[in-house]
C-alpha cells in the first residue's frame, strides 16, 4: 500500500495552480499506451476524458503476453519496438488523469520515461514483475492475446 501512496503523491499537484509542478512539464503531458488503455479498447472510457488528442506512435521496447488480458511491457533500446498510442493531455486535466491512471496500473506497472519515435517525450507504464516465461507480441498487441 504504501508504494501505490507513493506513486500517487509523485503524481500529485500542490494544489496552487500557479506554482511549477511536474504535471506541468511536457513529459508529464503526454503519456504513451500500448495496451487496454489504447483509444478502442476496454480501459480506453476510464481516460478518454482527459485526451485532447491521440496518436499512433511507437517506443523501444518489447511486449509480452501476460496471458491475463493485458500486455506487459519492458522499455529500452536494443529490444525492438513497441507500438501504441501517444496521448497528450488537456492541460486542465493532467494532475486528475495522473491520479487515476496510477489507479489502474498500480501495482502491476510503474511510470518510466520514454522518448517516443517521433521524439516525444512521454510517460509510460512498465510492467513491474519479470517476463521470463511470456510470448513476446509482434506489432500492435489487438487484445485478442491469452
Amino acid at each position: 500500500m504504501g508504494a501505490i501512496a507513493a506513486v500517487v503523491a509523485l503524481f500529485a499537484t500542490s494544489g496552487d495552480p500557479g506554482s511549477p509542478s511536474p504535471t506541468s512539464s511536457p513529459q508529464h503531458t503526454y503519456l504513451f499506451v500500448y495496451g487496454t488503455t489504447m483509444p478502442g479498447h476496454l480501459r480506453y472510457p476510464l481516460i478518454e476524458e482527459f485526451v485532447a488528442e491521440a496518436t499512433r506512435d511507437s517506443v523501444p521496447g518489447r511486449l509480452f503476453d501476460t496471458g491475463f488480458g493485458y500486455p506487459a511491457a519492458k522499455f529500452g533500446a536494443g529490444l525492438g519496438t513497441i507500438e501504441g498510442y501517444l496521448l497528450r493531455l488537456r492541460p486542465e486535466r493532467v494532475a486528475e488523469a495522473r491520479r487515476t491512471f496510477t489507479e489502474i496500473e498500480a501495482g502491476l506497472f510503474e511510470p518510466v520515461s520514454v522518448e517516443t519515435a517521433s521524439g516525444v517525450e512521454a510517460t509510460a507504464y512498465e510492467f513491474i514483475e519479470p517476463t521470463d516465461g511470456m510470448e513476446p507480441i509482434e506489432g500492435m498487441w489487438s487484445g485478442e492475446e491469452g
